[in-house]
């Protein structure tokens, strides 16, 4: 699950009674305090729309103050080379504890910030329930129900906050379990000026693919050079369940699921199954190292130009389409567990 989630100003009944003239105002800024667990004293940095800001951090910690207009999806990051850490900024006091750990990654030292807390945002709280939600319940055959239900009552709650449209654009392009017909009518219920035009444009494009190669509907048929330059139609798979998984050997992510799927694909490896790895690198001696040094011994393809890639509207690896015999897509960007639930069925 390759990055994600109006601030509800909440009067209590008996205070209204008890002061009736006084008004409760909003917050008008934010701040940011943090604690960071390890030996690390240099500058922290935060970005959020086209504000950017910078803070040393100074006996494990920091403070950044600011104001926005509404809450939007910021992130924080120490000195490069440094992962980016997302989090939305709303006008409240925000504490957050951190770790900070060293890595050394191609001879590079990288800064690695993980967030282990948050107090006092809305936001996270809303995002981490809808976290929770998800893990408890991803992998229950009647998940799509759940999930519906649950973001009927989410957005009604949310309407106005742009995490709203952050979980639509996701559930429509880079998680797709919902229905166009349900994501429509979630997505009506929606204030869509307060949400972010790249997830509105997200869910837009999410929706497109779902008329195309969506769930219930017929793969992408195309032709790609394989590993030995061998040109490999997709069709010559009609007859297998077949997971189409994209990758790439820079990607991280992908590279640590590779052992998942070599365990995946022995698990089953008496059922008509199969798996095909389309990479898109542009770089062909990284590509055939990484398929040698992963052990995938399946099909490997590669989409140089992207054009399956950008037809299927792929905006983040890994992802991965399930389809059946008879080339429908049973499955998009399904987790390891939801695939093998899916190959226990027909091993029944």
């Amino acid at each position: 699950m390759k990055n994600i989630f109006a601030i509800l100003i909440i009067c209590l009944l008996i205070n209204c009674k008890e002061n009736p003239k006084k008004e409760r105002t909003k917050k008008e800024s934010f701040s940011l305090k943090g604690t960071i667990n390890g030996d690390y004293s240099d500058y922290i940095y935060l970005n959020y729309r086209n504000a950017k800001d910078s803070t040393e951090v100074l006996n494990n910690s920091f403070e950044f103050k600011g104001k926005v207009d509404k809450p939007i999806q910021g992130s924080l990051n120490l000195k490069p080379y440094a992962n980016i850490v997302p989090l939305y900024i709303e006008n409240s006091k925000i504490t957050i504890q951190a770790n900070y750990e060293e890595l050394i990654r191609n001879e590079k030292k990288y800064n690695i910030l993980k967030i282990n807390n948050i107090e006092g945002s809305y936001s996270a709280k809303i995002q981490e329930e809808y976290k929770e939600f998800y893990q408890a319940n991803q992998n229950k055959e009647n998940f799509r129900a759940l999930l519906f239900e649950k973001l009927t009552s989410f957005i009604e709650l949310n309407k106005n906050h742009p995490i709203s449209g952050t979980i639509l654009g996701e559930n429509a392009l880079i998680e797709p379990v919902l229905t166009k017909r349900e994501l429509i009518e979630l997505y009506s219920k929606i204030d869509t000026t307060q949400q972010s035009k790249d997830d509105l444009e997200m869910f837009k494009m999410g929706i497109a693919n779902l008329e195309k190669y969506g769930i219930n509907k017929p793969f992408l048929k195309f032709i790609l050079p394989n590993n030995k330059d061998k040109d490999i139609d997709i069709t010559t798979f009609l007859g297998k369940i077949t997971l189409v998984d994209f990758w790439a050997s820079w990607c991280g992510p992908c590279r640590i699921k590779h052992p998942e799927l070599v365990k995946l694909k022995k698990k089953f490896e008496n059922v008509n199954f199969d798996i095909v790895s389309v990479s898109i690198d542009d770089n062909r001696k990284s590509w055939i190292k990484a398929i040698e040094k992963d052990n995938l011994t399946w099909t490997n393809l590669i989409d140089i130009d992207k054009q399956v890639n950008n037809e299927l509207g792929i905006e983040a690896i890994p992802f991965n389409y399930l389809i059946d015999e008879n080339g429908i897509v049973i499955g998009v960007n399904l987790s390891l567990e939801q695939i093998e639930n899916e190959l226990k069925k027909v091993s029944k």
